[in-house]
């Protein structure tokens, strides 16, 4: 039996692909990955893996990736996982589409009292955005309308997204180019909490962190850092915000990386959560800012006054109540720690076996950074992970310390697989040069 050919994934060849990529959407990163020889344009996707249209050289097979990326957590639970596509499809046959903003929403407060159920204790109000970068931008408002203050602190090497207030906060790679450091925003270095203290004070409005630093290097806090962070604002009476966009959800092998997900006996409950990324499900854009009822004060007196047009459509957060539902499991969030040890394990050994070239490997649950000698190192292994059929990179405001985020749904096989490839690749490399 001849296979059909698909009439919507790969209708043309990878060098037309290319050229109309190229000329309607970038240039430049259409020209970064021809340069480098790499086959990467999405085919069919499925569980943990992606296969491309094409190989990595001509006259290859396609390539067919184990996802170690996952768009930073966008696909938690893989690519087109059966229950969220069941979910999308009853969502769309059961009459709802996005929905009007200015309506009360049924789904939206569903999907709102769910995760007031699941987030630490006392964060109960919801609001909802498309994407992080603007549901942080909503945080920062209301930190800022209830505090009457302006500062805002974050870390150096911190990534809250591209939008304007977010933007401030974010790292220099992303602002200096569009002119954006405005004088109010101050950044830290993450994890040193004399940094903090000397640059907290009474015009702070709010500190935003990522609990675990993603484009920053997979940074892991000392201990107490965070519980110093937050004692450290109560005491200046100013906003705690912990951006969870890439640690929370589970990614940790807890719910919730500021509880419980970093240290055991560290469970911090901010003024402000949040979560974006995997709140999708990898199927329809949706992110939430979530918080204490004190600060809700702005909504009391108009309503209307922050509005997101298309943000918590009514399908989107029925599909993402859904997911809610499958991640909350015990038995799930079980099998991240489990997977996340043996995952951890495996890239010691690497460490120890390659002393060379591997410097350090941190991580929680399954969420882990690689860090090699030099920045080199950094594009050098994210190529030869792809030739190895991994799917990862390096991470952006640290080009030496590569990023392995796998699905959590990931097995045991899957994870021995994934860390026979890891090593394939790491063997490939050359030695450093003295």
């Amino acid at each position: 039996m001849v296979e059909q050919k698909n009439p919507i994934i790969g209708t043309d060849a990878q060098k037309n692909l290319y050229k109309l990529y190229s000329t309607y959407v970038s240039k430049s990163k259409a020209d970064f990955f021809k340069s480098l020889g790499l086959g990467v344009i999405q085919g069919k996707r499925e569980g943990i893996y992606i296969t491309m249209l094409e190989g990595t050289r001509k006259n290859k097979p396609p390539l067919n990736l184990i996802d170690c990326r996952t768009s930073g957590g966008v696909f938690n639970l893989g690519h087109r996982h059966p229950a969220i596509i069941k979910a999308l499809k009853d969502g769309i046959n059961a009459g709802l589409d996005i929905g009007d903003h200015h309506l009360i929403s049924e789904q939206r407060a569903l999907l709102a009292k769910k995760l007031a159920d699941l987030l630490p204790e006392g964060i109960s109000k919801t609001q909802f955005s498309v994407g992080g970068g603007e549901a942080i931008d909503l945080a920062i408002k209301l930190a800022r309308y209830t505090t009457k203050r302006k500062k805002v602190i974050s870390a150096k090497s911190g990534y809250h997204g591209v939008t304007g207030l977010a933007l401030g906060a974010t790292s220099a790679r992303f602002r200096d180019a569009f002119s954006w450091n405005p004088p109010e925003y101050k950044h830290i270095e993450f994890g040193n909490i004399e940094s903090l203290k000397k640059e907290i004070d009474e015009d702070t409005s709010c500190v935003i962190l990522e609990i675990i630093p993603a484009t920053g290097g997979i940074l892991i806090a000392p201990p107490d850092y965070f519980t110093q962070v937050r004692e450290l604002c109560d005491e200046k009476g100013v906003i705690f915000i912990a951006d969870e966009v890439q640690s929370g959800l589970g990614r940790t092998g807890e719910m919730w990386g500021i509880y419980g997900g970093i240290y055991e006996n560290e469970k911090i409950v901010p003024d402000i959560m949040v979560l974006a990324k995997g709140m999708s499900a990898g199927m329809y854009p949706l992110a939430t800012t979530c918080y204490k009822p004190f600060l809700d004060k702005v909504f009391e007196k108009d309503p209307f006054i922050h509005i997101s047009t298309t943000g918590g459509s009514e399908l989107g957060c029925y599909v993402t109540r859904k997911m809610l539902d499958f991640i909350s499991q015990p038995q799930y969030l079980n099998n991240i720690m489990t997977m996340g040890n043996q995952m951890g394990k495996g890239l010691r050994k690497l460490k120890e076996k390659y002393s060379s070239l591997v410097v350090d490997v941190r991580g929680r649950g399954l969420m882990w950074g690689v860090e090699f000698v030099n920045d080199r190192y950094g594009i050098g292994y994210t190529l030869q992970m792809i030739q190895n059929g991994i799917w990862a990179d390096y991470c952006g405001n640290r080009e030496n310390t590569i990023k392995l985020m796998p699905p959590l749904i990931v097995k045991e096989n899957e994870m021995t697989e994934i860390m026979t490839r890891l090593e394939k690749a790491i063997s490939n490399l050359p030695p450093p040069i003295e």
